[in-house]
């Protein structure tokens, strides 16, 4: 019984001392290792696709023949498809959406034959003339609701008079429009800055355009002559946008500590303490950041020694009682 009692007690007081002291017993505390890697600079928006294109719609209405595969680049003269009187199209609540949706900028042909050298598409949303580089400047970050995702499917067995049939996309150029919260810094945005843009599986190379203040955020405007396979189909996609990549030591902002008006961090030292070290800060995005490695040189010119791979910072070090 004596001996219960007596482990009881120590068991009690054991946790009594991890409690109060958890920095002493290290318990508490939160760390990373420093490993050397590549922070990307980036924004995560959706975009919406701007291109010039123009739909057409058929003179009357009849049974469909394609003789041209969707996304084929087209000589001007090649025919596209070919419409047989005799039968009868039934309606389409979508096809008829798209319809009214293009109004007058639908142009009515018979000859079904491309108009110009370009890519031919069975897909449409109506906003082909809506949406155009001359109409990029007037498009507002509120009027991205009012543009659907992508086109609706046009091809059928048989088509009515006046119907949309197919449109042919100018793939040599073509632009992106998104919209960011407005920060303090905005060099990365500077017109003719590269980027690469990933959009549903596929990534396009692109160039800013332009980048103005609307409101509390950024509107961004990209162009890009490069391909990409759903270019007439898709109207508005997540995207990530990314503008460099920075090598380094790769931190969470949280390990960084100020002292004399330098950066730091606490590194963990054999003896199970931490060591403040000051480091330099090649770039931040978002809550990680990029440290030299090694040395690095101050202002002055003289090296400073700082932190190394696979070092182990302390995370909130204030929180933790360090600053």
């Amino acid at each position: 019984m004596v001996l219960l009692v007596v482990f009881v007690a120590a068991a009690l007081g054991l946790y009594l001392y991890l409690i109060a002291f958890p920095k002493i017993a290290g318990m508490a505390e939160q760390t990373v290792v420093l490993e050397y890697g590549d922070l990307p600079v980036f924004d995560k928006s959706e975009v919406l696709i701007v291109r010039d294109e123009t739909l057409f719609g058929a003179k009357s209405g009849g049974a469909v023949t394609y003789e041209q595969s969707e996304g084929t680049k087209v000589r001007k003269g090649v025919r596209l498809i070919s419409v047989n009187a005799g039968v009868a199209a039934p309606t389409s609540a979508a096809i008829e959406t798209v319809k009214s949706r293009a109004g007058s900028d639908m142009k009515l042909t018979g000859s079904y034959k491309a108009k110009s050298t370009a890519v031919v598409s069975y897909y449409s949303d109506g906003c082909e003339k809506l949406l155009t580089d001359s109409t990029i400047a007037s498009v507002k970050r509120g009027d991205m609701e009012s543009y659907p995702k992508e086109g609706v499917q046009l091809t059928r067995d048989a088509v009515g008079a006046g119907e949309p049939v197919y449109k042919l996309t100018d793939n040599s150029e073509w632009h992106m429009v998104y919209w960011v919260k407005a920060s303090g810094d905005t060099r990365r945005y500077a017109p003719g800055s590269a980027v690469t843009v990933h959009m549903g599986g596929a990534s396009v190379g692109a160039k800013v355009t332009s980048a103005e203040k609307e409101g509390a955020y950024l509107k961004v405007v990209l162009y890009s002559d490069m391909y990409y396979a759903d270019l007439s189909r898709i109207r508005k996609i997540n995207a990530e946008i990314v503008f460099a990549e920075y090598s380094g030591l790769i931190a969470d902002i949280r390990c960084i500590s100020y002292r004399d008006g330098e950066d730091g961090v606490y590194v963990k030292q054999r003896s199970g303490g931490y060591k403040w070290v000051p480091v330099k800060v090649l770039k931040q995005a978002g809550d990680k950041c990029t440290l030299a490695v090694g040395t690095y040189y101050d202002d002055a010119g003289k090296p400073v020694d700082t932190v190394d791979y696979y070092d182990v910072a302390l995370l909130n070090p204030k929180e933790e009682g360090y600053d």
